[in-house]
């Protein structure tokens, strides 16, 4: 069965904090009673009923199972604050995501070979930026891991010569990441460098202070639809299509181009045919 989580806690907490006789029997206090055993379901089976002794079981069943006291510790803080009171420090308020940021080495370690990459923290990126922000022009914002691994092989519009390139995050945007574009000074653009299909333009289009996609020619991703493009790739991408179809001004375009061929080329093809990236800028 898999394990309880914070939203499990939590719920757990107010039941003690408050000395509550009865709750909801929710799914979530269904997975409770599964994993502790503790309370009587009453006979419509909507509540789940706890009386002083159970409570008082509840409390130490919680303290065994999460290796913490749940009314006097929290999940507030990392995951090493955590460990320090539980066995599970992934429950941890702040995940190793939200406070750094994953760049390429140029420009702020020059004596880095170009193709290394950097997991720093984020209040040291906001310190390189504001150190350097008279040189830095752009923030490009890489969808997939191994494009940005490989980012210094791509052939890079000349506009972007003095860039800082940062990968998205994992299966979304980090919200390290999320606060930094919060935090970046206005004269630097944020330009989205993503897969050329439904997905990768929604990614574009709701990445905070995105005003410019980069991508190759539309007559250079012509001459991939045929041999890289993926039609099942592309149907799959149904609800992100759908997004997209109601902000068709954005990169009209491209955008036409996605539709009309039911175009899904992901960002390792781009690399592999060599074909060079150009700056398509968001209408306004």
């Amino acid at each position: 069965m898999a394990r309880l989580t914070k939203v499990h806690a939590n719920l757990i907490t107010n039941v003690l904090r408050k000395r509550s006789a009865k709750v909801a029997f929710s799914s979530n206090w269904q997975k409770i009673f599964a994993e502790l055993e503790v309370g009587s379901v009453d006979e419509s089976g909507r509540y789940l009923h706890f009386s002083a002794a159970q409570q008082h079981q509840l409390k130490q069943m919680s303290v065994d199972y999460f290796g913490s006291d749940l009314l006097t510790n929290t999940f507030d803080g990392d995951r090493i604050d955590v460990a320090k009171h539980s066995r599970y420090e992934k429950l941890a308020a702040i995940a190793p995501d939200d406070q750094f940021v994953l760049i390429k080495s140029r420009p702020f370690f020059p004596n880095i070979p170009i193709e290394c990459s950097l997991r720093i923290p984020l209040t040291n990126v906001i310190q390189l930026l504001e150190s350097q922000i008279a040189t830095i022009t752009h923030l490009v914002i890489v969808e997939n891991l191994d494009a940005f691994d490989y980012w210094y092989q791509f052939s890079v519009d000349e506009a972007l010569n003095n860039v800082l390139v940062v990968y998205r995050g994992h299966n979304g945007l980090s919200i390290g990441l999320s606060v930094l574009l919060e935090l970046l000074p206005e004269k630097v653009t944020v330009v989205a460098f993503v897969d050329v299909d439904p997905a990768g333009v929604q990614i574009a289009l709701t990445t905070p202070r995105v005003t410019q996609l980069l991508a190759p020619s539309i007559e250079a991703l012509s001459s991939l639809v045929v041999t890289a493009s993926s039609t099942e790739d592309y149907t799959a991408q149904y609800k992100q299509l759908k997004y997209i179809q109601h902000q068709s001004e954005q990169w009209r375009p491209l955008q036409q181009f996605i539709i009309e061929h039911k175009v899904s080329i992901k960002q390792q093809h781009l690399l592999a045919h060599n074909l060079g990236l150009i700056i398509h800028p968001r209408a306004c």
